[in-house]
C-alpha cells in the first residue's frame, strides 16, 4: 500500500504520525517482527520527509514574493 504523503496538508501528517507512532509502539510491545518494525519507521520517515517539503514550499513561496512583512533589511 502506496500512500502519498506530499498531497496531505500538514495537519493531515501529524494526525497520520500520531496514528503510525501508536502503532509502532503496539508493535514494539507486541514484540513484532524487526521488519514490521522497519515499515513503520519507513512510513514515519516518509512523513517527516513531507513535512520538510511542505516547510521548504512555503519558506520559498515566502521568499519569492515580496517580503509580506515589510522588514527587509535589504
Amino acid at each position: 500500500m502506496e500512500i502519498d504523503y506530499l498531497s496531505m496538508t500538514f495537519d493531515q501528517l501529524m494526525e497520520k504520525q500520531r496514528m503510525i507512532s501508536k502503532k509502532y509502539n503496539a508493535a514494539y510491545s507486541g514484540n513484532a517482527s524487526q521488519e514490521v518494525k522497519n515499515q513503520i519507521l519507513s512510513h514515519m520517515d516518509a512523513i517527516r520527509q513531507a513535512m520538510y517539503e511542505i516547510g521548504y514550499r512555503q519558506s520559498f513561496a515566502a521568499s519569492d514574493s515580496d517580503d509580506p512583512f515589510k522588514d527587509s533589511i535589504i
